[in-house]
């Protein structure tokens, strides 16, 4: 089949177009979710999914060498309006066009109805994919049972057209952190890690706030390294006292050292549809600290420490234990390699493949 191809009949395999946009440049975790189950599908289950990346270039041959790299495998590459798939999925939390065929997109979640007031006209604009996709998705996926909620709340989905499929990491990086904590001759595990992007509902003030409440020793000790896109947001007031280095978006090399050398790794974030950051911390062994809001407890289960969403003074009792407690600090490594060996991107991507036949099942 060459590149620009619509798909042909290929044995009872599911004929998926997926909406590969975004596949070369988001490095945020929905980049690397798309990117994971993409990966997964073509090394495991060629015999059950035919596959096309369809993007709006208008030659999309010229891409198709690039696309197929960042899978690693050669896939089929189409113009997005191809037709002739058994349905089209849009794994970027909403649909910003709508194909011809049966839609299958993944809402990670509702954040731009949740947020708190702003300009109008960019509220409209952040909304419309996600009304698109309720008006238009045969089915939607969420990560989480809290984010399904948001669905059902928000967009007045129908609870059965949702299916949960909770997200995961790659086998290979489960258990690869030193389970002693020892940091690498170039990074040593004197920080606390906070990775993601620096935007209101992360709450990173509230991160910053905590590392001045850290016993002096302590901040003496260890510095926060923050690894994401931007600074922080209005309302973010530097620390007086504790250490803080931001290193912006970083590559995937560089996350991985960065995971797997933290004493510690914080999410105080007010809402999120999953916390993948969370699950990738656990499957490098770093001691996990995440505020109680939202999906996060479903994310990280047992395995971590909790404290109330926006309460500095809590946040920094907890990070203070874990960095005084080197025996609680173990405890949670084990507790979040185990939880994040049953959560692997294998299992995502076998559970995400049985909705597309269920739905192409039902669609015929």
């Amino acid at each position: 089949m060459s590149a620009e191809q619509s798909p042909d009949r290929v044995g009872e395999r599911v004929r998926i177009g997926v909406d590969a946009r975004k596949l070369l440049d988001d490095r945020r975790g929905i980049g690397r979710y798309t990117r994971a189950l993409l990966r997964s599908w073509a090394a495991r289950s060629q015999d059950r999914v035919a596959i096309t990346l369809l993007i709006p270039d208008l030659f999309p041959k010229l891409l198709a060498r690039r696309l197929s790299a960042e899978i690693g495998a050669e896939l089929a590459v189409a113009r997005t309006g191809a037709r002739g798939f058994d349905l089209v999925w849009y794994p970027w939390n909403g649909m910003t066009w709508i194909a011809h065929d049966t839609k299958v997109a993944t809402v990670h979640d509702c954040w731009p109805f949740a947020s708190p007031a702003q300009n109008s006209a960019i509220r409209r604009n952040e909304q419309a994919p996600f009304i698109r996709t309720a008006e238009h998705a045969a089915c939607i996926i969420t990560d989480s049972g809290f984010g399904k909620s948001e669905v059902v709340r928000h967009l007045g989905v129908d609870p059965d057209r949702i299916e949960v499929v909770p997200l995961g990491v790659e086998t290979a990086r489960v258990g690869a952190a030193n389970p002693t904590g020892a940091g690498s001759a170039s990074l040593k595990p004197d920080y606390v890690l906070f990775v993601g992007q620096a935007e209101t509902r992360k709450d990173l003030p509230t991160l910053l706030a905590a590392m001045d409440l850290l016993p002096e020793m302590l901040r003496a000790r260890f510095r926060l390294v923050v690894a994401g896109k931007g600074q922080p947001g209005s309302g973010a007031r530097l620390p007086e006292h504790a250490r803080v280095e931001f290193e912006g978006e970083v590559s995937d090399e560089r996350l991985t050292q960065l995971y797997a050398n933290a004493s510690a790794f914080v999410f105080p974030s007010r809402y999120e549809g999953f916390g993948l950051p969370v699950l990738e911390a656990m499957s490098y062994g770093a001691p996990v600290v995440a505020s109680d809001a939202a999906s996060l407890p479903e994310a990280a289960g047992d395995a971590a420490l909790y404290f109330p969403m926006g309460d500095a003074a809590a946040l920094a009792a907890a990070v203070g234990i874990i960095l005084y407690e080197p025996a609680l600090a173990q405890r949670l490594r084990i507790a979040g390699r185990i939880r994040a060996a049953s959560m692997t991107w294998d299992r995502c991507a076998d559970a995400t493949l049985a909705v597309f036949e269920h739905v192409a099942r039902a669609r015929k």
